[in-house]
Parts: structure tokens; C-alpha cells; sequence
């Protein structure tokens, strides 16, 4: 129907601002001179950790924004994206890691092309989502959660990240913020 159709449309518009504001902020916190309060929202190395927020607070900011002619109510907007955003994180953890231990080093084409295809897909979720309904109470209160764990998740861990092979640079070894030059 028409009403899927358009949040299919609006979501894939989405994708296309996620990527690119994301895209930004792979660089962002270098160009700040490395200022510890954006390094919330900005990759600070190249660890796997860092490339998944920078599809989550893009895609955070999507949900917050109002789409004209979408009557999801906010909520349920957050609820959907909680789902979506788990699996874009996912994709990317599974594709970068399956890759890389094929090949044995990463490539900046499939590096961009798992951020994009998993991008994609996150939001193709969220649109079936939204299409087949969050009003459920309980999947509400999970997709809230989801999203609430993931905000926690990527706040506590970009300042203190554990000793996982998740949040260690390859370039480096180090995890978290590197320390200024």
C-alpha cells in the first residue's frame, strides 16, 4: 500500500544521510583536535567498536527527526530503530570480521560496502518494522531498551573500553582515545 511504500522511500533517504553524516564522523574527531566530548559520538580509532557508532548516532538523530507525513508516533519511531540499529551493528561485526579473516586484512572498498549494505539493511528493518507495527507494548519496551543499552553501551565503553579484541585499533593495538600527540 501506498502508506508502506512511503516509509520504505523515507527510510532509504535515511540511509543515505546516515551514511554520509556517519562518513563524516569517522574523521570528525580528529579534525576537532581530538576533543574528548565529541569522541562520544565520533569514531576515535579504527577499532571495530568505533565504526559501529558512527551508523548509531546517525541513525538515533533519523528516529528523532519528524517525517512529514508519517504518522508513527516518536516512540515508536525509537522502539523500531533499537531493533534496527542491533542489527546494523551485527552485520557489521559479522561482515568486517568474516572478510578480514578470509582475506587477512581489511580493504577501505569492503569496509565502506559492510557499512552501506549493513546501513541499508538496518533501515530496511526498521521501515518493516514500522510497517507491521511497535505499538505491541512489549515490543516497545524492548525496542526502548535496545536503544537505551546501546546509548549506554556506546557512552561507557568509547571512555572505558574492555580488554576485547572488539575495541583494539589494528593499526596500534591501543583501545580507547588516544592520547594526543
Amino acid at each position: 500500500d501506498q502508506r508502506s511504500k512511503y516509509l520504505v522511500r523515507l527510510e532509504l533517504i535515511g540511509a543515505v544521510g546516515i551514511i554520509l553524516i556517519g562518513s563524516t564522523m569517522h574523521f570528525a574527531f580528529e579534525w576537532s583536535g581530538r576533543w574528548t566530548p565529541l569522541a562520544l559520538f565520533a569514531a576515535v580509532n579504527e577499532s571495530i567498536w568505533e565504526h559501529l557508532k558512527l551508523a548509531f548516532w546517525p541513525g538515533v538523530l533519523w528516529a528523532l527527526i519528524p517525517q512529514p507525513g508519517s504518522d508513527l508516533p516518536l516512540l515508536e519511531r525509537l522502539a523500531a530503530r533499537g531493533f534496527s540499529l542491533v542489527l546494523t551493528a551485527l552485520l557489521i561485526v559479522i561482515i568486517f570480521t568474516g572478510y578480514t579473516a578470509i582475506l587477512g586484512h581489511n580493504l577501505l572498498p569492503l569496509e565502506i560496502g559492510t557499512f552501506v549494505l549493513a546501513v541499508l539493511a538496518g533501515q530496511c528493518a526498521s521501515a518493516a518494522l514500522s510497517i507491521y507495527g511497535m505499538s505491541r507494548s512489549v515490543l516497545l519496551a524492548i525496542g526502548l531498551g535496545l536503544l537505551i543499552a546501546q546509548f549506554v553501551a556506546y557512552a561507557l565503553f568509547t571512555y572505558f573500553p574492555p580488554d576485547f579484541w572488539l575495541f583494539v585499533d589494528p593499526r596500534h593495538g591501543l583501545r580507547g582515545i588516544p592520547r594526543s600527540p
